[in-house]
């Protein structure tokens, strides 16, 4: 029995030995799949990850290819173009080979679309050991943009005797100082023969006084603002030709100076013509008409469109003025005011001023306020018509020592009715001049020169404003 029992117990530790052995065996045949798991999982999440990278650089490449930056409508796209956006952020991904791409490129006058499409393989790292060594990807991306508007801009440039002031206190004094009647207006004259007629250009005036002694005017500055901002919209063109711009002055007559053109190097050349108007013989200085300003405006100006294309373009009015009206009216206007003889003598391009019914304050035919209402009734018609106003206010610097100013700036007639304000930031001369031409403008396009900021500066804010709201709009 005790031999028996002994056989017994070796045979059950054999057993025992047996079924340690067929465990491990189990236990180590279950590794081969539990670690491909674990492998396919760790690949899964790089693939998916380097997926992810990869449509991210299609839309990239897609995005760059339509922004603002790439100029889509000037430099169209090309495959080849988006491929190297593509190829760019892709290097970026280390264990991928691409094995397909395809960039195509939709334009169109007012659109632009890039769809980019791709494939690829991603090389696996544990999943080569169960002979997996890269997996298949693949990936689309869109990208459209819109055309930025076609705009056409009028500048409507005040450029009667008011504008001969000096362009700040300095100049004002300095011109004061060379004039025997401390006069600190460069009035421009012609000179004259016994009868009135014109002989030439008055070498003696006040004007040339100021030329010649380098005493910078209002006009001065007025006409480099203008050519500054030609170069600005140069600059700021999304596509060819994409802004237009024209250039008129105004005092009692209506000049062209720059016809509409997209030329914007010709249209400032034009601008070097910008001057100061001519006094009359008789010293009749009923020579600010915004009615005959603004009138002709309105006929000159077609209707504007969506700007979608050139052939629809949107339109902007910059009037720039220092918002002092002096008009002959009732019989003095229209024929009733002609030009000194002979009518040569007047700048080219020249369009007479318009009759009007208003009456006069100084004499039955002479007229000196604020932009009057009938003036505001046209700004009314033109923004009524779709063009945008943008106006900018040059405000008479102090001159307490002309009685002109006193007399007509600084106190009545503009600040005897109830658009004066003294708490108003757009009026600081509490003459109401600030508050019409505000009314005139479009919303959020009235801009005021400061000492501190000047014509230039301000003509240039307008400009950016007008340029963001038509973007903002498409």
């Amino acid at each position: 029995m005790p031999r028996r029992c002994f056989s017994l117990g070796r045979i059950l530790q054999d057993f025992k030995r047996n079924c340690a052995g067929n465990i491990a065996i189990l236990f180590g045949i279950s590794l081969v799949p539990l670690a491909a798991a674990v492998g396919f999982a760790f690949d899964y999440s790089r693939v998916a990850s380097v997926r992810a990278k990869l449509d991210n650089a299609a839309d990239i490449a897609a995005l760059s290819s339509v922004s603002k930056d790439a100029n889509p409508f000037v430099n169209t796209p090309t495959p080849a173009s988006v491929r190297q956006w593509f190829d760019a952020a892709v290097a970026q991904i280390p264990g991928v080979t691409i094995t397909s791409f395809q960039a195509t490129v939709t334009p169109s006058v007012t659109n632009m679309a890039v769809t980019v499409s791709y494939s690829a393989q991603v090389q696996t790292t544990l999943g080569s050991l169960m002979g997996v060594t890269s997996v298949s990807v693949g990936g689309t991306s869109t990208a459209q943009t819109h055309a930025p508007p076609y705009v056409d801009f009028y500048l409507l440039l005040d450029n009667s005797p008011s504008m001969g002031l000096g362009a700040t206190a300095a100049d004002i004094s300095h011109l004061q100082s060379l004039t025997p009647d401390s006069c600190a207006f460069a009035c421009h004259q012609h000179s004259f023969n016994s009868s009135g007629q014109i002989t030439g250009d008055n070498l003696n005036d006040y004007y040339h006084i100021a030329r010649n002694n380098g005493v910078t005017l209002r006009i001065d500055v007025l006409r480099t603002a203008t050519q500054q901002l030609t170069q600005t919209a140069a600059a700021a063109e999304s596509i060819a030709n994409q802004f237009r711009m024209a250039v008129y002055t105004f005092s009692d007559t209506f000049q062209t100076v720059a016809g509409l053109s997209p030329d914007m190097s010709g249209v400032s050349s034009n601008v070097t013509a910008v001057d100061l108007a001519y006094a009359y013989y008789n010293q009749r200085d009923a020579q600010t008409s915004f009615d005959t300003g603004l009138s002709y405006m309105n006929s000159t100006m077609p209707s504007p469109g969506s700007g979608a294309s050139s052939t629809v373009p949107q339109e902007f009015l910059f009037l720039v003025t220092d918002g002092v009206e002096d008009e002959p009216v009732g019989s003095a206007s229209g024929s009733g005011d002609p030009p000194d003889a002979p009518s040569s003598y007047l700048p080219l391009n020249n369009q007479p001023n318009l009759a009007n019914t208003q009456r006069g304050n100084v004499n039955s035919g002479r007229l000196i306020d604020r932009i009057k209402t009938g003036s505001t009734s046209m700004c009314t018609a033109i923004k009524n018509r779709g063009i945008k106003i943008a106006v900018l206010y040059t405000p008479y610097l102090p001159v307490t020592n002309n009685a002109f100013y006193n007399s007509w700036i600084a106190s009545s007639p503009l600040s005897n009715n109830n658009l004066v304000n003294p708490n108003d930031p757009t009026d600081p001369a509490n003459n109401g001049i600030g508050i019409a031409l505000k009314a005139c403008a479009s919303p959020g396009f009235y801009y005021q020169v400061t000492p501190s900021t000047g014509i230039s500066q301000a003509m240039q804010a307008l400009f950016q404003a007008a340029i963001s709201s038509v973007l903002l709009t498409n």
